[in-house]
């Protein structure tokens, strides 16, 4: 990416240092980010589905249907025929669409997926417009709706971090953003993640901006994944017992705008909190998910080391609730809530969660300057983070190299490899995140905002 180091912090207010001119170094920069780019594309769009023997899974491949269609025929059923969507009967018959059997968590075989309605329920009602489409034009708009949702959620996120994006760098971002394999995989099962991301970078935005009554609702429609929501809208919370008097408004926007959704939902199908819970306890014991830490770590560790990081943020986050939303501190930790949230929350392991890490990336290249003025070791630790972040990138263009030119055998060994790369980023984020927060202060990202071609430097 393009960067210039400014002698000083930039003011938004203040004119923007001037782009120097284009050097080899830029050059082959910008040519590793757009091959990267390129082979993380070819990669997913060709490897993982034309392998002869690999069978599909949610992790690569999932049904044609896509995770859609559960929430919109148990939508449908709930609208047009009065039942239950959390109930048995609509179960089976949703197993029987994308299985054509009953799915038995005692069979030794059993599909790794357990498709069932296990949304809250007033996710019935973002979809109620559609229930009257076929299901294939329905397909299509939420396609289009998520493209424009992850877009979108670029440019709030950067809003949010007070970072200025030029057209070009806004582009550069954006063509990273959908040839990486949370948002290819998302777009591809039609992921309600990817609308939860816009959704809490808007929510951000808002907060910034001033509009807090409108960031609690935003907040509140965020929780039809409350898996991904919850420990964003902790760091909410903690912020606004910071100034009670003057940031309760976010609260009183997200208590009355989920009261509300709650009711409505309650109107549709009483008794529907519990049986969303129940659905949740069977779905999790169908699936049976560790936690990314579980992934990393020994059983009897997962737990302990969850609960530790969670502290640490959380002493460090309650010391940082009095500042403003336009400070550091606050972007700072709330990307720290959402890289927290892959690690521990257990149905957060799938890549196509790791759209919550945006806000991470964006902060890491805007205080670049202030990870490389550090000593010797600092900036080893960094390095060292920023290539396992890199890893998904660099194996798909080895893999794209092997599909292209080496024998397509040896393409079963090593097809994976971007895929299970992606299991590393979200512990890279938290880390270079939580060096990030001994470099930068609390001062307002007003004071350091500024273009991401003047990247930030300390003082």
């Amino acid at each position: 990416m393009m960067i210039v180091a400014p002698t000083g912090l930039t003011s938004r207010r203040e004119k923007l240092p001037e782009m120097s001119r284009p050097t080899p170094k830029r050059y082959a920069q910008l040519f590793m980010l757009l091959l990267g780019s390129a082979s993380m594309y070819f990669y997913w769009s060709h490897v993982p589905k034309n392998i002869d023997g690999v069978a599909p899974s949610v992790a690569t491949r999932t049904q044609p249907l896509t995770d859609l269609y559960a929430q919109w025929y148990g939508t449908r059923e709930l609208l047009l025929h009065h039942r239950d969507p959390y109930g048995e009967d609509v179960t089976r018959e949703l197993q029987l669409a994308y299985y054509g059997k009953d799915v038995e968590p005692s069979e030794a075989s059993h599909p790794s997926h357990q498709q069932r309605f296990a949304y809250p329920l007033y996710v019935a009602l973002l979809l109620a417009p559609t229930v009257g489409m076929p299901f294939h034009v329905v397909q299509i708009l939420f396609w289009w709706l998520l493209v424009a949702a992850t877009a979108g959620s670029v440019s709030l996120w950067a809003r949010a971090l007070g970072l200025k994006l030029s057209p070009f760098n806004l582009a550069i971002a954006l063509v990273v953003t959908f040839t990486s394999i949370p948002v290819m995989q998302g777009l591809e099962i039609l992921q309600f993640g990817l609308l939860v991301g816009a959704l809490l970078a808007a929510a951000a935005a808002a907060t910034v901006s001033g509009y807090l009554f409108l960031a609690g609702v935003l907040l509140a429609i965020a929780t039809i994944k409350p898996q991904m929501s919850i420990l964003a809208i902790a760091w909410f919370t903690l912020w606004v017992s910071g100034d009670w008097h003057k940031r309760r408004s976010l609260l009183a926007g997200f208590g009355t705008a989920l009261s509300a959704l709650i009711v409505v939902s309650e109107f549709l199908s009483p008794g529907w909190v519990m049986r969303f819970l129940l659905a949740l306890i069977q779905y999790e014991k169908h699936m049976r998910t560790p936690s990314l830490l579980g992934v990393y770590l020994p059983a009897y560790l997962e737990w302990p080391t969850a609960l530790l990081g969670f502290l640490i943020v959380t002493i460090y986050a309650w010391r940082a609730r009095h500042e403003h939303s336009d400070a550091v501190s606050f972007s700072l930790y709330l990307a720290l809530a959402l890289a927290l949230t892959l690690l521990i929350v257990p149905t957060a392991v799938q890549p196509f969660n790791h759209i919550l890490l945006v806000p991470a990336a964006l902060l890491v290249v805007s205080y670049r300057n202030a990870l490389e003025q550090s000593d010797r070791l600092f900036r080893l630790m960094s390095a060292a983070i920023c290539s396992v972040a890199l890893l998904p990138w660099l194996s798909s263009v080895a893999v794209a190299i092997v599909l292209l030119m080496g024998p397509r055998r040896r393409i079963l060994t090593i097809w994976f490899m971007p895929l299970n790369a992606t299991l590393a980023l979200p512990l890279a984020g938290f880390a270079i995140l939580f060096l990030l927060r001994t470099k930068i202060s609390s001062q307002s990202t007003s004071s350091h905002a500024g273009d991401l071609d003047a990247v930030k430097a300390q003082p």
